[in-house]
Order: C-alpha cells, then structure tokens, then sequence
C-alpha cells in the first residue's frame, strides 16, 4: 500500500469476533515502525491510505454469504490468516472473488491436519501456487531462550516438537498408533524420494473396505520395504483396483498381500466368487495366513519396521501420499488402545500391515497360510 497508494486490501479469518483478535494492532505496529504513519489514516474498523483510494479492512468469512462476499471484489490483496481453520465453504466463497488482475491471496498458517482445506487446496499444486515452508530457523531475530526451548521440546517429544516447532501436522501425541514412524527425510524419517522400482516382484498390501480401497505397492530390497506408491479409491471393488495396478505395473510378477478375511467373503465380487479368487484371475499371486493377525502384533510388528534399534527399514516414496498421511495421523481414542475409525486413515494403514506382516515379519511368529506354510 505504501507503493500503491490505490491498492484495497483485505485481512481475513474464518472467525472474528473483534478487532482485538485480528491482524490489525500488527499492521498498526509494522506502520509505526517503517515510518509511514503520514501515509495512513488509522481509524478503528480499517486503515486508509493517504493520497490514494487504497483501503485496508478486517474480514470473518463466517460472517459472509454468497451475496455479501462480492463486497470484496475489487479488493487486490487478500491475506488470511489462521488459514488452517478457513473452512472449505469460505475458500470456495473467497477464491473467485479475489480477481481483479494481478491479484494475489496470502495464506499464512500453522499445519495441523494434512486434512484441513487450505493443506488440500495447496496440495494440488498449481503453477501459479507459491508455498513456502519457514520455521524459527529462518528467523534470524530469533532470541536465544526460545531456541533453547525448541531444543528442549526435540529432546523429549519429537512428535510435539515437529509440530510445535519444526511446521509439521499435529501427530496425535502419545496417542499415535504408529509411533515408531517419522515424517521426514531418511535416515532421520521414513520418506525417502530416492528409492526406485528395482525391478524386482511387486509387493502389494490391500485392504478389501469398498470406501475407500486402499493398496499400498512396494518392493523388497533385502531385508526392507521400499514403498513406491499408495492407491485410495472411493466407491471401488476388488477387480477395478486389480485392472489399476496392472495398468501401472505391465508385464510383471504381482504378489498381493490382502486381508486374510477376503478369502472368506467378496466385495461386490459375482456370486461364488471371493477376493482372493478375483486376485488370482487378475493374474496375481495371493499370499496371506488363514486369518488375520491380532490388530496389535500387525501394530507391533508395523512400528519395529519403521524404527528399531535406530534402524529404519521402511523407506516411503513422496508419491505415496496416502499412505504417509495416514501413518502420520491415525491416533487412539483418547485413554483407549482402540483405533479412532472415524479418522479415515485406518484402511491404508491397514494395507500396509498385512504387507509387513506377511513379507517383513520380525515378530518372528509361525503362521499357516492358505496357499502353504510360511514362517514369517
């Protein structure tokens, strides 16, 4: 505004009960300090710019409809902020009325669900999207004491302290089924963007729950799991899911990894027809026991996987989304060893499971397959 003294700006949270909880006291103070106060008129509900028609004001989307939302379309800039509480009604209100040309909407936020809309807006990726991670590190006013505090926190509660500290999504606390899993770069974490398809036969874990499907599609490279890519279809079934993997892996040997309880029933499979069978008329190999584990030793198992004794013998591909959020995300409910369902990340989780668990036990467990013995 200083250099275009016509610009109209607008400040935005999803809430916003009062100016006191807004952005305005920081824009004020930023004034002062430039020292521009001659350019500005500072009222109490907006600042004006001096010379010009510019105009900055303090918006709640809650507070707009469909209608009252064109108030701001001749605004240029728009920030919100707090975005990670903007709800996905108020960005489907705010994107196509911020469009003057050369038009800009800033969105500055604290992660806390990979879930939330703004996180999922920015995940698509568009080429005129510019995302910048930053952190305390960046800040080169950052004071002594608070980076001490960070190193603190790291110590004691690396999950907190990626969230907290380090711009990552809220992990759920101590509440984390895959404790052991770490979404960062390896060796430090599991995501590893240099893993490549060797080559070798497919592995595929797959959980049969018709919204989603979930596959999880890796190889073996001696004793670990390179995960190269998670597939979550809605409103899917067995045999298109079984079409998909094909199509991305021509020309290759397939082994599935399924829920053992496919063998038992089918999902929207033609009479007499199970899962299991649908795989094997795709043309896969089918290994799994004759029933499935108990949730906690694939838990276990899973977890000694992701890190044991300061090993990691899981390594993720960027590409398989799916499956990091999951791991990253799916909690207990509160004061339970029960899964929280409702979360919707326990389907791909579960894919991987029965993976690990069939091709990469370390529980070191005897269990009798359907198609042979296996000591796994």
């Amino acid at each position: 505004m200083v250099c275009d003294p016509n610009l109209r700006f607008v400040c935005i949270r999803e809430v916003q009960r009062s100016l006191k909880f807004s952005a305005k006291s920081l824009v004020e103070s930023k004034i002062r300090k430039l020292g521009v106060e001659h350019l500005f008129t500072i009222l109490t509900t907006e600042i004006r710019r001096n010379g010009g028609e510019g105009i900055m004001i303090f918006e709640g989307m809650q507070d707009h409809t469909a209608d009252s939302i064109k108030s701001l379309e001749g605004f240029g800039r728009a920030w919100v902020e707090e975005a990670q509480t903007i709800s996905e009604r108020s960005l489907s209100l705010l994107l196509p009325t911020i469009r003057t040309d050369n038009s800009e909407i800033w969105f500055s936020w604290n992660p806390d669900q990979p879930t939330d809309p703004v996180d999922l807006f920015f995940a698509t990726e568009q080429p005129d999207f510019i995302r910048v991670h930053t952190t305390y590190e960046d800040n080169p006013f950052c004071p002594g004491v608070m980076k001490a505090e960070a190193r603190r926190l790291f110590n004691s509660d690396p999950d907190s302290y990626e969230h907290i500290w380090g711009g990552g999504y809220f992990l759920g606390g101590g509440g984390r089924v895959y404790s052991s899993f770490r979404n960062k770069p390896f060796p430090d974490g599991n995501i590893d963007e240099g893993i490549r398809d060797t080559g070798a036969e497919i592995l595929v874990g797959m959980d049969f729950n018709v919204n989603p499907m979930s596959a999880v599609i890796a190889v073996r490279v001696v004793d670990e799991c390179h995960v190269l890519d998670a597939l979550e279809v809605m409103s899917s079934n067995t045999e298109e899911v079984a079409r998909e993997i094909r199509r991305r892996y021509p020309n290759r040997r397939i082994v599935v990894c399924p829920d053992p309880a496919g063998n038992q029933r089918h999902t929207n499979a033609p009479v007499g027809q199970t899962d299991f069978t649908l795989l094997q008329r795709a043309g896969f190999e089918v290994r799994a026991p004759n029933k499935a584990p108990p949730v906690v030793d694939r838990e276990n198992n899973a977890n000694q996987m992701y890190e044991h004794d300061g090993r990691r013998r899981v390594r993720i591909h960027p590409d398989a989304r799916p499956l990091i959020t999951g791991l990253a995300n799916l909690t207990y409910k509160e004061d339970t060893s029960i899964r929280n369902k409702k979360s919707g990340f326990d389907h791909i989780c579960d894919a991987m499971d029965y993976l690990l668990w069939q091709e990469f036990n370390v529980l070191q467990i005897a269990y009798a397959s359907g198609f042979g013995t296996y000591t796994i």
